[in-house]
């Protein structure tokens, strides 16, 4: 098989970028799953820049606030007038991309594991188990949209991620839950090294956590977080389990293929959130691919780690800087560190001007508003003022 681009991964990283270059050019998008979007590996809490208009249809609530629970009993609450987030049905929204692309003119196989990936002077080609057999797909370059295990970032020769989170989370129904809000809980016997979530979704609720250089198995923290009162009637029906790539490398390109999503490690490192990085990574890497194929010149797609460095690539650095403090902090600081936050002056900014998708971007204010946050390590000043 041949085409002018291979796209590895139908999430909505390879659906978007499948999309929108199939219009003018032969797109194959492979999937190594039999459907799109399963089995589900997601919270499913996306901001309203991450769903595009013709997949609204995937939202099941908005939510307006957060609260987060810290080691020692405090909790702040973060609220705002207007939906943050949309909590979406993540199967239903990856296949209405999926069909998007397919609806453009992506050549779209499903059930076709990628067993290598092979970069050469005049192309990339793909050795592709299906149910049809081994075959190879040869292009003119790739995108790898392959998720944390990506075969295409190996073949690129890109290091793997600074931090592998390993989460586990289930369905709920019956938990006590108010509808607008989340709630998050924090410290190292609830989820060492990052935090746990419930998350209302309708008629159920989705309850989960990640952890980075834990003691003990997620599941063994799940079923303590599980074991609080909200929860302690509810019934289990899915539990599904993945791992989270943060950490963003210098590149995420490497000659005629480019990496978006978690293949690409553009996971935000302070909630492990990618689906508006994948999307628009994903944007840009077409940007590329179109003017690359118009040209044939490969200083088209060198372009690529520019642009992805200013849509999004330096609140990713920013971001991780800070993530290295979270981590350090005891729960007796990170207590501490929440009743800051609460602060009347330093809560209503947060509530008023926070972004879930450039958390970092207001670091510099935050710490002019709170000085003492300075006080829980040397690093945060450095972190906060780069």
């Amino acid at each position: 098989m041949k085409a002018d681009v291979l796209v590895i991964g139908a999430g909505p990283a390879g659906s978007t970028a499948a999309a929108a270059l199939a219009a003018d050019h032969e797109v194959v998008l492979l999937e190594e799953h039999p459907r799109p979007g399963s089995p589900v590996q997601c919270a499913g809490l996306v901001t309203p820049r991450g769903v595009p208009q013709f997949a609204m249809g995937s939202v099941l609530g908005r939510v307006k606030g957060a609260r987060v629970h810290s080691p020692l009993g405090y909790t702040l609450s973060l609220e705002s007038r207007d939906p943050r987030a949309y909590v979406i049905d993540r199967s239903r929204f990856d296949m209405t991309l999926f069909e998007r692309a397919v609806d453009a003119g992506a050549t779209a196989v499903s059930g076709a594991k990628v067993a290598s990936v092979c970069q050469g002077a005049r192309g990339v080609t793909a050795t592709v188990d299906s149910g049809e057999g081994r075959t190879q797909v040869s292009t003119s370059m790739a995108i790898g949209c392959d998720g944390y295990r990506s075969e295409t970032r190996k073949a690129a020769g890109l290091a793997p991620a600074r931090h592998m989170l390993t989460g586990i989370q289930v369905d709920l129904v019956g938990a006590e839950l108010d509808p607008d809000y989340v709630e998050l809980y924090l410290g190292e016997k609830v989820a060492p090294g990052f935090f746990a979530w419930a998350i209302p979704a309708g008629d159920t609720a989705r309850v989960g956590l990640c952890t980075w250089r834990a003691e003990h198995a997620p599941a063994v923290y799940l079923n303590r977080l599980l074991a609080r009162p909200e929860f302690a009637k509810a019934r289990r029906t899915v539990s599904y389990s993945g791992k989270i790539p943060v950490g963003p490398g210098g590149t995420a390109r490497s000659g005629r293929i480019l990496l978006a999503g978690d293949a690409a490690c553009h996971a935000k490192p302070l909630s492990g959130g990618g689906v508006y990085t994948g999307i628009r990574g994903a944007e840009l890497c077409a940007e590329c691919a179109r003017a690359f194929l118009a040209s044939g010149d490969e200083a088209a797609l060198e372009g690529y780690d520019a642009l992805w460095t200013e849509a999004f690539g330096r609140e990713l650095v920013k971001a991780f800087r800070l993530r290295r403090v979270f981590v350090s902090l005891s729960d007796k600081k990170m207590d501490k560190a929440l009743r800051i936050f609460g602060e009347p002056s330093l809560l209503a900014f947060i509530q008023e001007r926070g972004d879930i998708d450039y958390p970092a971007s207001l670091s510099t204010q935050v710490l002019k508003l709170a000085p003492k946050l300075a006080q829980f390590s040397p690093q945060l000043i450095e972190s906060l003022l780069k």
